[in-house]
């Protein structure tokens, strides 16, 4: 519209110039010309080919059937929708029906079509078991493209057979109806296809069977008697039928019973209807209480007599022949009767009121009495009679815990009636105890003694006390008790006593039988029978087969000299025992000696002798000993040594008195015989000083042993340990020395320490790990041993004899390579220590990702592989408290390998996340590696749930990657200039590129404290508010902020359809023009004149409108009302860059009648790039004509941009847009915000 607008009136300042109606159309072709060379560069600017054909996608042909089976489960995919594209525009796929819609979902980009919901093909059935659905697919050029697909249902065996006409019964008269005739038949369908749906029958089970077949079922469902019925056996048989279909692999089947009724026939007696009929009633119920009814009724169900009773054997009990109650004759005493009582009763048929005695039966009732508690515990004596005295008789001193008493206790009752406790009280109970203190029913109670010291005679010769019981779980606490006296007596309490504890005594070893030694006599206090005396031996039996003693008068004399041996035996130790009359004895300990005889051969104490010395050595080697068993220090035991025979005899000496033998002159072992093997063999004579004197030999071996002239050396020249980082285990290296006596040291000569690749580093990471003992050659750890920062040791080692003398005492150096074995010692590490905060559209699809987290894990293997999951989810709405969620309704997590090598967790959306209330979502994350046990981290993170309307937009005029790194910095300005808000990005993308723009879209959320989305314009008036913040921002490179979105991207439709109707309306002007315009040039030279007399008072007036658009002579609201008749006269104002509105002062046009301002009473002012208006003077002379926008559109795009022109007009180089040059047209609009209205 703004075209046709500035045409006509061009139009109209053209043709005023005219002097006939021909020039007039020749200038009007013209301006068409020139229109339509103005819409071409219009769309050619916009890249829109606007006649190029954009072709239309297609589906594949295979694109009419599709077969689904109908157990598809959900999630399914099933099949893909197939189309192409000539042009290779991208495609989006979907669904369109009410059919589709219920059962299937697609993926518009790849067209992967799953099960929604799953599919009964048995719904379908009258439709050949399909349906139809609407696929579409759309290029986003073409209109959307359609195409029916038919959806065919492969059936499974989902049904089993029903029965239909339930429920089944049949009657049928017993031993009546013929066998194999057909008694029923049972119908059963399924709504499956084919063998699925064919349906075959079976009887599962009868009841009652009675373990014989009675019916059968044939394939068709006929039911069949094979045998006769009875209906004593059963008046009622339940058949399970089993209906079951052919369906692979597994058939489905139901069961359903037919019950078949059997008609009696009268032949049966009474039956009563409990076989057993037991009771149990108190013993203390009234008389005429009823216990126990029995029923019997006529075995012939189809007849039923009535029935009478009788009750026999029994005057306790009585029954009521017609109501069979059983009620009690007399009192009952559970403990004067028996406890169990059966009576017989007896029924009766009564056919026409008589008693039919053909018609009888007879049931036994089990009665068991039950206990009352009516009876008091009671003592007993051991005769059996009840007490409440005892009499018992103890001697002084008696041991605790001797029984001195039996009392037998009892209640009559049972159960918790006769349980009772039993105690002891009164002045001397404390010196006796009970065996037990409960009793159940009854029990026998044993008085124990506790205090002996209180069984006392001198002090006491008797004590008194009373025993009670009394019950413990009744309400009545019946109770009784006894008393008891206990009389003590006088007991034998004086030992014998010798005049001394311990004898010594000294015998020949040569002496003879019956040799008196001594004797020994005791006394005893006690008077009567205690003080009466007598001795007796205790020993071993060598002893008192050897010693005895007179029991009268205690004289000790030899009873078998043959066992005096002094070498075998030197002393003898025996115990003395004096008895008094009352058993109390006394002990004395004596001590034998017996006196040496000559009589023992020398004996060496070794059966043989060995010695040792090194081959040049002159030195003692060995000495023998011998001894002799005569007595010490005398003649029989003295011993003397000599050599008698043996090898190399003349090289050795023996000293006579202490056997010790030394070599005279050097030995050298390799002129030896080799026979020998270095050995030599001695004979050595060890003689006593007795008359005659004994004597004995023993070999001795003496070994020349070589000298240490052989080095040390490692078993194998490197050994290899695997050790785990966090454990004390050892390893102990082996080294070999020929020489017998070496003595090996071990040592650490260097230490290595390597990476996995076997790479060496620094060698102070490991120096101090591990260390050798230096004796033993165990490896140990000497500290912690951390396999992250070393993978592997190589330690060198060498071990050192220190007993070698002829050679070298070291080895060669040995190698130790020590592989470090991972332990699960690191936790997983969060690539961001900081919380995130991150915000999603309240329009979000299943499946998207809301955040990605890295994390890594130092150990290495399974205990540094990482997955995530959430531990715990809340959400929060602004002005309540948070709610809990479970983890499993809201988000889940993807784990992955990403490129970096580091574990990547996807927090994604689940279909069902309530996203339509807006808040906080506080999601902990979870990362556990896979050790054993486990290493857990978790990491929080905000996810707030906005509006698309809320987002605030920069656009900057630098590349993506380059926004991305100055990100915090943009962040903190804009935290700072908007105190109290958390500002979130949501995205970072590059702008749709034109042929002269190429600019970074930043996305941002400002969210307060409460967690609620801050309106845009009011953050806008908060940046504008501060400059030095939005300085800050523009030496960023921020260029605009809002939505540049919108003028950045072209709608190519739209575009199309402006310039059809341009074109039209164009053409249909052309015509009215041509019609029109010799009447409209005579009424616009009247207006002319009228306005000529006007135009002299004319004046300035200052308005509020935008500086930065021109006044256009003639142009205002009132244009149509012809109170602006100058068209010929064209002024322009020069446009300068100040943006004051102080400094700058509208001007109304010299042409106009009127005072109307263009803009509103608000300033806006207009955010455009310095080189602006250099572009448009690159146009030349063609109209630069914005595209227009609907208001509310163009409103919001004014207030996102104008407020940062003072900032970017300060921030520049003061360009100004200069006057036009000649033969070009100026920028006739400028202010987005002009309407048809203003225009």
């Amino acid at each position: 519209m703004l075209i046709f607008y500035f045409l006509i009136k061009f139009l109209n300042q053209r043709c005023s110039c005219l002097k006939t109606v021909s020039e007039m159309v020749a200038e009007q072709r013209k301006i068409l010309q020139c229109f339509s060379a103005i819409c071409f560069i219009l769309i050619s600017q916009k890249s829109v080919l606007i006649w190029s054909q954009n072709l239309a996608p297609t589906f594949m042909a295979n694109m009419t059937v599709v077969r689904v089976t109908e157990d598809a489960p959900k999630g399914t995919s099933v099949f893909r929708i197939a189309a192409e594209d000539k042009d290779g525009d991208p495609l989006l796929y979907g669904l369109e029906g009410e059919l589709a819609s219920v059962y299937f979902t697609v993926n518009s980009t790849s067209g992967d079509v799953t099960i929604k919901e799953a599919i009964d093909r048995e719904i379908y059935a009258n439709s050949n078991d399909h349906f139809g659905i609407t696929i579409t697919v759309d290029d986003g050029l073409n209109a959307l493209v359609k195409k029916t697909l038919h959806i065919f249902i492969e059936d499974v065996n989902d049904n089993a057979p029903a029965f239909k006409g339930l429920p089944y019964q049949a009657d049928v008269a017993e031993q009546n109806e013929e066998v194999g005739m057909e008694i029923f038949k049972v119908f059963a369908s399924d709504s499956d296809r084919g063998n699925n749906g064919s349906v075959t029958y079976e009887i599962l089970e009868f009841i009652p069977s009675d373990n014989v077949e009675l019916f059968e079922i044939s394939k068709n469902g006929s039911v069949f008697l094979k045998g006769q019925l009875e209906f004593a056996r059963a008046s009622i048989y339940q058949v399970l039928v089993k209906a079951v279909d052919q369906g692979k692999p597994e058939a489905k089947y139901s069961t359903t019973r037919l019950i078949i009724n059997v008609i009696d026939i009268p032949n049966k007696p009474p039956e009563y209807l409990s076989s057993v009929y037991h009771v149990r009633i108190p013993e203390n119920l009234p008389v005429n209480t009823v216990i126990i009814t029995v029923t019997a009724i006529d075995g012939d169900r189809g007849i039923n007599n009535p029935i009478t009773y009788s009750i026999n054997g029994t005057s306790t009990f009585k029954v009521d022949n017609v109501t069979g109650k059983v009620t009690t004759a007399s009192m009952l005493d559970r403990e004067n009767m028996e406890e169990l009582i059966t009576i017989d009763i007896t029924a009766f048929e009564l056919v026409n009121g008589i008693k039919d005695l053909s018609a009888t039966a007879t049931t036994t009732i089990t009665i068991l009495i039950l206990d009352v508690n009516d009876n008091k515990p009671i003592f007993y004596s051991m005769h059996g009679t009840s007490t409440d005295t005892f009499r018992a008789i103890v001697p002084e001193e008696t041991a605790n815990g001797m029984p001195i008493l039996h009392i037998f206790a009892q209640d009559l009752d049972q159960g918790n009636n006769g349980t009772f406790g039993a105690f002891l009280q009164g002045p001397d109970s404390t010196a006796f105890n009970l065996n037990r203190n409960i009793v159940y029913n009854e029990g026998m109670l044993t008085i124990q003694v506790a205090n002996s010291e209180a069984l006392d005679f001198e002090r006491n010769d008797f004590l008194q006390f009373q025993i009670f019981a009394i019950e413990l779980e009744t309400k009545e606490r019946f109770s009784s008790f006894a008393n008891i006296r206990i009389v003590i007596t006088d007991r034998n309490d004086n030992r014998p006593v010798f005049n001394q504890d311990y004898f010594m005594l000294e015998v020949p070893e040569d002496s003879t039988n019956g040799y008196n030694v001594t004797c020994i006599t005791a006394t005893d206090a006690d008077s009567a029978h205690f003080g009466e005396i007598t001795y007796q031996l205790f020993g071993s039996d060598s002893v008192l087969q050897t010693f005895d003693v007179d029991p009268v008068f205690g004289v000790f004399f030899i009873k078998n000299k043959t066992l005096l041996d002094r070498e075998t035996r030197p002393q003898f130790f025996v115990t003395l025992q004096a008895r008094d009359g009352g058993g109390l004895t006394t002990n004395a300990q004596i001590r034998i000696s017996i006196s040496d005889a000559n009589d023992q051969v020398p004996v060496f104490q070794g059966n043989s002798y060995s010695g040792f010395i090194k081959e040049n050595e002159v030195k003692n080697i060995v000495q023998v000993q011998a001894f002799d068993r005569d007595q010490a220090n005398s003649p029989n035991s003295e011993i003397t040594y000599t050599i008698i025979d043996g090898d190399l005899v003349k090289y050795f000496i023996i000293n006579g008195s202490n056997g010790v033998i030394s070599v005279v002159k050097p030995l050298d072992r390799e002129s030896m015989d080799v026979s020998l093997n270095g050995i030599i063999n001695l004979i050595v004579q060890a003689k006593d000083g007795g008359n005659p004197a004994l004597s004995s030999t023993v070999q001795v071996a003496i070994t020349v042993e070589d000298v240490n002239d052989n080095g040390p050396v490692f078993n194998q020249s490197t050994y290899f340990v695997a050790v785990p980082e966090d454990q004390q285990d050892r390893c102990v290296f082996e080294a070999f020395d020929p020489d017998t006596d070496a003595e090996l040291h071990f040592f650490i000569r260097g230490t290595e320490c390597l990476d996995e690749k076997g790479r060496k580093m620094n060698s102070s990471l490991c120096k101090n790990w591990f260390q050798l003992t230096e004796r033993s050659g165990s490896l140990v750890y000497s500290g912690p041993v951390d396999r992250e920062s070393v993978q592997a040791v190589l330690l060198r080692v060498q071990v050192v004899d220190y007993n070698t003398v002829h050679s070298s005492n070291m080895s060669e150096e040995g190698h130790v390579k020590i592989i470090i074995a991972d332990e699960n010692d690191n936790a997983p590490i969060f690539s961001g220590t900081e919380n995130r905060k991150v915000v999603v559209l309240e329009f979000v699809t299943e499946g998207l990702e809301v955040a990605v987290l890295e994390a890594t894990d130092r150990d290495a293997g399974k205990n540094g592989a990482i997955t995530f999951h959430i531990g715990e989810v809340n959400f929060t709405v602004p002005g309540a408290s948070p709610v809990n969620k479970t983890t499993t309704e809201s988000f889940y997590v993807q784990t992955s390998l990403n490129s970096k090598y580091m574990w990547e967790g996807s927090l994604r959306i689940k279909n069902h996340l309530e996203l339509s209330l807006k808040g906080c979502w506080k999601i902990k994350i979870v990362a556990v590696d896979g050790g054993k046990p486990s290493n857990t981290v978790h990491h929080l993170l905000e996810v707030y749930v906005v509006n698309g309307s809320s987002k605030l937009q920069l656009v900057f005029d630098k590349l993506p990657g380059t926004v991305l790194l100055m990100e915090k910095q943009i962040l903190s300005i804009l935290e700072a200039a908007v105190p109290g808000t958390n500002v979130v990005v949501s995205k970072v993308l590059p702008a749709i590129k034109t042929s002269n723009l190429k600019r970074t879209i930043m996305d941002i959320y400002f969210i307060d404290d409460k967690g609620i989305v801050v309106n845009p314009d009011v953050i806008r008036g908060e940046i504008e508010k501060n400059v030095s913040a939005l300085t800050s921002l523009i030496d960023l490179g921020l260029r605009a902020v809002g939505s540049l979105s919108s003028h950045l991207k072209s709608d190519n439709k739209a575009n199309l359809h402006r310039v059809i109707s341009i074109l039209a309306v164009a053409n249909i002007t052309s015509v009215a023009l041509a019609v029109l315009l010799p009447v409209y040039i005579r009424q616009r030279y009247q207006r002319k004149l009228k306005a000529a007399s006007s135009i002299s008072v004319a004046q300035l007036t200052s308005v509020k409108r935008n500086p930065m658009v021109f006044d256009v002579p003639g142009t205002n609201m009132y244009t149509t009302e012809g109170s602006n008749p100058i068209w010929n006269k064209t002024q322009f104002i020069e446009v300068t860059s100040c943006f004051n509105e102080d400094t700058c002062s509208d001007q109304q046009s010299l042409n106009s009648l009127d005072d109307n301002p263009i803009a509103d009473e608000k300033d806006y002012f207009n955010i455009r790039e310095p080189n602006t208006y250099k572009y448009q003077e690159k146009r030349g002379n063609v109209f630069f004509i914005s595209a227009q926008k609907s208001d509310s559109e163009n409103s919001h795009e004014a207030t996102a941009h104008n407020f940062l022109s003072i900032a970017l007009a300060s921030h520049e180089e003061r360009k100004c847009v200069g006057k036009p040059k000649s033969g070009k047209m100026i920028n006739l609009l400028n202010n987005r915000r002009l309407n048809g209205t203003d225009l």
